[in-house]
């Protein structure tokens, strides 16, 4: 038995097909607005103002020459431990600066941790924090002592 294809079946196709693409489209537009806002700064506009200041700041950081290595890794105890390895212009250890800064993941700002660092010998600060999920993470440190010194890494954390 052949059946008749009509002008209401194609509209039935149509209908079908791009219901499904229209579903599809709203499935995936309510997970991505969902899952990721889409902006890493809270104040992108401010942030461009004031890029006088940062170009200023970094001007400020090459005069004084500062170094800094950062790794992370987990200890046996499932911490996570991050060092950061601080060094003058000449490569001496660059003692009794006061390291703070703020663990970040890429994608994720509700799992972004503060970060305050102990100095365990000459230039090596070191801090250690509990429940840190394994992947990328961006870890930003920075100088809240006399000389102002900023450094960032992204880390993969074991």
């Amino acid at each position: 038995m052949n059946r008749v294809f009509t002008g209401r079946g194609m509209l039935l196709w149509l209908a079908g097909f791009f219901g499904i693409i229209f579903m599809t489209n709203a499935i995936f537009i309510t997970a991505a607005v969902k899952t990721f806002r889409g902006e890493d700064e809270q104040y992108p506009y401010l942030q461009g103002v004031a890029f006088n200041q940062t170009l200023e700041h970094r001007a400020e950081q090459a005069r004084i020459g500062w170094q800094a290595s950062i790794v992370a890794r987990r200890t046996a105890s499932g911490r996570v431990s991050i060092t950061v390895e601080l060094h003058q212009r000449d490569g001496k250890p660059q003692t009794q600066a006061v390291m703070t800064g703020e663990l970040r993941h890429p994608a994720d700002e509700y799992r972004d941790r503060p970060l305050r660092f102990s100095e365990i010998s000459a230039g090596v600060y070191q801090t250690e924090l509990t429940s840190v999920a394994q992947g990328n993470w961006d870890v930003l440190v920075n100088n809240s002592g006399a000389e102002s010194f900023q450094a960032s890494r992204r880390l993969w954390v074991p």
